[in-house]
């Protein structure tokens, strides 16, 4: 029983790592998405965007623009939008998250997943020891795995 919960942990930890060395690639996912979808509906004025009480709204400002949105295209362009939603909840939840943690934990988060740099360097830079290093991880994955729990699978 012991070695399943520890095997869980493990996963949860990987994922929450996974997430964590892809934000930069999230936030960049973000950006060449939405020039993806002005490249497929050129010249159209409808935007989307929150609205208090909704997760999003799509706003169409013509006739003509809204019958060319129900085209061939929009199908894409809907995938697209919810790709872009999805990159921008994971970001979202991870500066969330990440607003939690003390500031050891925020920078050790940065070095070690956002720079890519190895666990040593982080160590060195943040004026720990190994071991001390690696019970900072345990403790920054154990709060993140809780509060990312929501984006973990997405």
């Amino acid at each position: 029983m012991k070695k399943n919960r520890k095997n869980k942990n493990a996963l949860l930890y990987r994922q929450v790592e996974t997430l964590l060395r892809h934000y930069k690639n999230y936030k960049t996912g973000i950006k060449n998405l939405k020039v993806q979808l002005d490249y497929i509906m050129p010249g159209i004025t409808a935007n989307y965007e929150f609205r208090e009480g909704s997760t999003g709204t799509f706003v169409i400002y013509s006739p003509t623009e809204k019958y060319a949105i129900d085209r061939i295209e929009s199908k894409r362009a809907l995938d697209l939008h919810e790709k872009i939603k999805k990159y921008e909840l994971i970001v979202q939840c991870i500066d969330d998250s990440l607003k939690d943690l003390t500031e050891d934990e925020r920078r050790f988060v940065e070095i070690r997943y956002f720079n890519n740099k190895p666990i040593r360097y982080a160590a060195d830079v943040l004026g720990y020891s190994e071991r001390s290093i690696f019970n900072l991880r345990r403790d920054v994955l154990d709060k993140l795995k809780i509060s990312l729990s929501g984006v973990i699978n997405l």
